[in-house]
Order: structure tokens, then C-alpha cells, then sequence
């Protein structure tokens, strides 16, 4: 089985004295009355404002189906839109797959920034917190793990990093800068909660995950430490075959993607990413460091036809789910951000969604071109 790892080669992408110390936090319990009381929950939940975009020009790509999410925008200098394009509904939420990872790279850039992280501080990839896929064995730099993270979209690394920051730390960051956008757990955590691993934590899985997921922030907070943790009772081969049962049988449930996977919606996420994605907050060395890494990740064009002065990108994949998103800046110093999201599809396998990337992008740059005229 493969994941989230999406093949450069496929789409033509673009291609490091003190020793951190991090900190084990406490798991709280999270009574078990707040996850099984029953509750009605709209069919597609939202978040933000209803805002006017106009649509693309052009249809999207003819293999595309399930539910889909698009808002690209270009921005003023204090990252406001001037103007947008927009498809499907842009203030549904959708589960980010590995579009998430920029975000705990960025953070852990910060956290170097300030001193109490180094980039050639080494961790190790223990059996507890290694994730599903390839993954770095031993001991890795934080630059190494970083890198990987982005450019390999390496499930184990990003994990790493966010375990070693503070899952917590992270997810209130960027709750403080688009409310919209939950980045709560390791991949993981939402892959052992979602295969049927942790039914001390979720005796009824889907009625359990799903009400645990409109809980206040601090709450959802405090059970995403749980996940977290738990998770690293199982081995990540373990968590991949179970996740093999779980998609191909009986037990898969779409709700769970938004239920329990990190999350946002078309435009916060754009907004967000028009002000982290150029490394905005990042000192020169460590801003080089992430917008290098970004450039060389999924997915642009081979030949686009978007001018730009810079374009960072990450994508996701998984089952029946794609995520492309970016920020590119342009000649004279304007930037655009864009957030593209489908769930639900009929392709099943993230291999077979991830043949679907050389038409999308192709089409996000010739909407992206359409934004900048």
C-alpha cells in the first residue's frame, strides 16, 4: 500500500550548539460522557463565512469525481484577497491529507529561530513513533527530517518533528491564525484511530470520532493528546496493515476522514498558506531552508504557464482523497494561494488518485493565470 508519498517524477516538481530538549506532556483523560451523547451534524459541516468567488473558466479534468473544494485567491500586501477564484463550496470542511505537514516544519523553523531547537540536534525513529510507508531509520537531523517531511512527504519524519514540538503547541499556532484549520494529530494517531485500533478511546468508532469532533478546541485538544500517544502502542507496520482491512472491508466509514484526519477548508487554508507558505516569520537562513524544500515538493507543471518569482506546493493523497495546495509569488511582488481538495472520489487507491495530479495542476495553473491577469 502506498501513501501520501506522491512521485515527483509523475508531475514534474521542482526540486542543513545546544540540544533540544523536548518535553513528554501529560495525557488528560476526556470523560467518556462528552464522545457518546448523541448529536445531529449537517451533511457537509463549514467554517467561515460564505464568500463570492468567481469559477474557473475551464471544467475540471474529466477523471475527477466525488466532492471537491477549490479557492485560489490573489493577495494585497497585509494578505488580504483582492479577488478570488472559486469552485464547489470554499467554506466546506475536507480533510488535508499531507498538505498539512508544511505547517510542522514551519514550527519547528520557529522553535530554531528562537534557540531552543537546533537543526543538527538528531532524533531517533523509535518502533513506537515510526508511521506507515518508508520512514528514516536511526538517527536523523532536525534539517533531515524537515527536508523529507516536505520533499518526500515522509509520514515518520513529520511525525517526529510534531511529537518532538508539542502536538498542542502546534495545533494552537495555527488556530490562532486561520480558526478554521485543526492540525491536532500525527498521521499516525489519525491512521491507528481510524483502522479500529484504540477502542478504549472509541468503543463506537464513527458515533464516538464523529461527536468528538465538534467538541470545543481545548477539548478536541486534550483527546488528540490521547490519539497521540496511544498511537505509539502500535508498530507502523501494524497500523498499515490494519488501515489495508479497514479501507477494503465493511468497517470503512467517509465520515471518519473529517472526523478524525487534520482539517481545513478551501479558502482558510489558502489564506493561511498566503501567510506561512513564502516563509513569512522565519529568519533568512531558516526561510531558505523552507521555501527550498516547498519548491522541490508536489506538484507544479514541467512548463507552467503561471510567471512566477517563487512557487512553494504540497500535496496529499490517500483513499478516494487528493489535496494540492500552494503559494506562489509573482513578478512586482504580488502573491497567490491556493487550497484544492477532493474527497469521495470513485478511485479508491491513492496510487490510482495520484495519476490524476499532471491534469490538475495543469488546470490549476491555467486557473492561477486567470487570476493574475
Amino acid at each position: 500500500m502506498k501513501w501520501l508519498w506522491i512521485c515527483l517524477v509523475l508531475c514534474g516538481a521542482a526540486q542543513a550548539d545546544s540540544v533540544p530538549v523536548f518535553v513528554t506532556l501529560p495525557t488528560p483523560d476526556l470523560p467518556p460522557s462528552n464522545l457518546t451523547a448523541p448529536i445531529s451534524l449537517p451533511p457537509v459541516p463549514t467554517c467561515g463565512a460564505t464568500t463570492a468567488v468567481s469559477a474557473p473558466s475551464r471544467p475540471l479534468p474529466p477523471a475527477v469525481t466525488g466532492r471537491v473544494g477549490f479557492y485560489a485567491a490573489l493577495y494585497d500586501p497585509q494578505f488580504r484577497p483582492i479577488r478570488a477564484l472559486g469552485l464547489g463550496q470554499v467554506n466546506a470542511l475536507f480533510a488535508l491529507g499531507s498538505a498539512f505537514k508544511p505547517q510542522v516544519v514551519r514550527a519547528a523553523l520557529q522553535e530554531v529561530d528562537a534557540g531552543r531547537l537546533n537543526l543538527a540536534a538528531l532524533i531517533t525513529t523509535t518502533p513506537g513513533k515510526r508511521s506507515i510507508e518508508a520512514y528514516p531509520p536511526g538517527q536523523n537531523t532536525v534539517a533531515k527530517l524537515a527536508q523529507w517531511a516536505l520533499e518526500r512527504s515522509d509520514n515518520t519524519a513529520s511525525d517526529l518533528l510534531q511529537l518532538g514540538l508539542g502536538p498542542p503547541k502546534i495545533a494552537r499556532a495555527v488556530q490562532a491564525l486561520s480558526p478554521c484549520t485543526s492540525i491536532l494529530h500525527t498521521t499516525k494517531a489519525w491512521w491507528a484511530a481510524q483502522a479500529g485500533l484504540m477502542p478504549d478511546i472509541f468503543p463506537n468508532l464513527v458515533t464516538d470520532a464523529v461527536n468528538a469532533s465538534i467538541l470545543p478546541f481545548e477539548a478536541r485538544l486534550k483527546l488528540a493528546e490521547r490519539l497521540n500517544a496511544r498511537a505509539q502502542d502500535f508498530t507502523g507496520p501494524q497500523v498499515e496493515a490494519a488501515l489495508d482491512t479497514y479501507f477494503h472491508g465493511p468497517a470503512y466509514a467517509p465520515a471518519l476522514e473529517l472526523a478524525l484526519q487534520n482539517t481545513s477548508t478551501p479558502q482558510g487554508y489558502a489564506d493561511l498558506l498566503a501567510r506561512t507558505l513564502g516563509g513569512n516569520g522565519l529568519k533568512p537562513a531558516t526561510r531558505a531552508l523552507f521555501r527550498q524544500w516547498l519548491a522541490a515538493s508536489c506538484c507544479q507543471p514541467r512548463r507552467p504557464a503561471l510567471k512566477t518569482f517563487y512557487w512553494g506546493h504540497k500535496a496529499g493523497s490517500g483513499w478516494r482523497l487528493l489535496t494540492l495546495t500552494g503559494s506562489a509569488e509573482l513578478p512586482g511582488g504580488r502573491r497567490l494561494a491556493y487550497a484544492y481538495f477532493n474527497d469521495g472520489s470513485n478511485t479508491l487507491e491513492s496510487e490510482d488518485m495520484e495519476r490524476q495530479i499532471p491534469a490538475l495542476v495543469a488546470w490549476i495553473d491555467a486557473a492561477l493565470v486567470e487570476l493574475a491577469r
